[in-house]
């Protein structure tokens, strides 16, 4: 056999976890988690301690929530294993998700009360159980109303869940050339929302967002961003079938890169002026599931990568809080400095943009990953732990659909590594 013949095959053959070994928990993927959550701190210093000249490239930051969509189908695909049942399964998701969930919504609610306005309390107080409850992202008028916007995606990933068991029983059983369609389809899917939402709502300067609900239901429901997470299912069962990305990390990074800039030349089109109309995640989640999948094959094949670092892990790791609370921390110090109370002052009227709120926005950055880092250590983590024991323990791991063989010690070992990564 030619070595050009090797290669083709080797390339093209099924991936075995066994084959993989240690790699196949790959870390890289915590460690970006981090930088997409640094990206969506970066996106809310534009609104609330906004810098001269940063708000055209840091908005960019808001696409940090599609990457998390859509590594998340990667990497609940990734580590799906046939036979699974529901009940733990949601077990392990609610485990994951909801205890920090709730620390994320009492904390700016508790904070938020004082200032709240006459009659605002009862308001308020809904706003905060619908995202406790996760429905928040199905009420239009609570979306962005919330005391903690950023819980709308919670409310989106709890839906993911719902059907990701149903719809990765027969994803990771389809043809590459199927998976490869599903993806093209998808793609077009979502171009087609924004698409009928700008004939629907067509792009204005400055909108009113009065009797727009449908625009912001069409933007960040669970139904106008499914595709994201799917896209990723997708990619993560046609690497499981054996198909490998031709683009390496730099190049697929290079590519993410053009299509960011590509975006920042547009900054000035009406349709790029406020999030609920701009195409970023159109753009950027097709280029997220090419970063995701070239780093997850370079981890399988062993390579080296800052990003798998102890330091990057880490920080993968309180990513989630950080997400969570890192608007809340923004809050409350440009509240102290600028004298709004509200958050919806900060973008009814937008804060001057002063290289004097560097600082307020570096000590943000700093109280929020100090928290984190302790509530990751002191409850998240634990509490996580004690509750998949009692409502989220997987069987003996079986045989992977389509190939993918491990033993009841990997697939216990992968299924500990991915609580860190999702």
């Amino acid at each position: 056999m030619s070595s050009s013949a090797r290669k083709r095959e080797s390339s093209s053959a099924p991936l075995r976890t066994s084959e993989a070994g240690p790699a196949s928990r790959l870390h890289s993927l915590t460690g970006l988690r981090w930088i997409a959550a640094l990206a969506v701190f970066l996106s809310h210093v534009s609104t609330l301690l906004p810098l001269p000249g940063t708000k055209t490239v840091f908005v960019l930051g808001s696409s940090g929530v599609t990457f998390f969509f859509v590594l998340s189908g990667f990497v609940l695909t990734w580590t799906y294993m046939a036979g699974d049942r529901v009940g733990p399964f949601y077990g392990r998701r609610f485990a994951r998700i909801w205890p920090m969930l709730a620390i994320g919504v009492l904390i700016p609610l508790l904070l938020q009360l004082p200032d709240a306005m006459p009659g605002q309390s009862g308001t308020l107080t809904l706003m905060a159980l619908s995202s406790v409850l996760v429905y928040q992202a199905w009420v239009p008028t609570y979306i962005l109303g919330s005391t903690n916007p950023v819980t709308w995606s919670l409310a989106c990933e709890a839906f993911f869940y719902a059907i990701f068991p149903f719809v990765a029983k027969y994803t990771v059983r389809r043809s590459l050339r199927w998976l490869g369609g599903a993806a093209v389809v998808l793609v077009l899917v979502g171009w087609g929302i924004k698409l009928w939402l700008w004939d629907a709502y067509p792009p204005s300067p400055r909108p009113a967002f009065t009797g727009m609900d449908g625009l912001i239901f069409g933007t960040y429901s669970p139904i106008a961003r499914v595709w994201e997470f799917l896209l990723g299912m997708v990619a993560a069962a046609a690497v499981r079938k054996g198909w490998r990305s031709p683009l390496g990390v730099k190049q697929a990074t290079a590519l993410l890169a053009t299509g960011f800039f590509v975006l920042w030349l547009l900054r000035a089109e009406t349709w790029r002026q406020y999030i609920a109309y701009d195409a970023l995640s159109q753009v950027s989640a097709p280029l997220y599931a090419l970063v995701v999948v070239a780093v997850a094959q370079r981890d399988l094949a062993g390579g080296a990568s800052w990003l798998s670092t102890k330091p990057m892990v880490a920080l993968g790791e309180w990513s989630y809080a950080f997400y969570l609370l890192h608007f809340t921390v923004l809050f409350e110090i440009s509240s102290a400095v600028s004298g709004r109370k509200s958050i919806i002052e900060f973008y009814m009227r937008p804060v001057q943009a002063s290289w004097s709120n560097a600082g307020w926005a570096v000590l943000a950055l700093a109280i929020t990953i100090a928290v984190c880092a302790l509530l990751y250590r002191l409850f998240e983590r634990p509490v996580e732990k004690w509750l998949r024991a009692r409502i989220g323990r997987r069987a003996a791991a079986r045989v992977p659909a389509q190939g993918i063989q491990a033993t009841a010690t990997e697939g216990r070992r992968t299924e500990s590594s991915s609580a860190s990564t999702e």
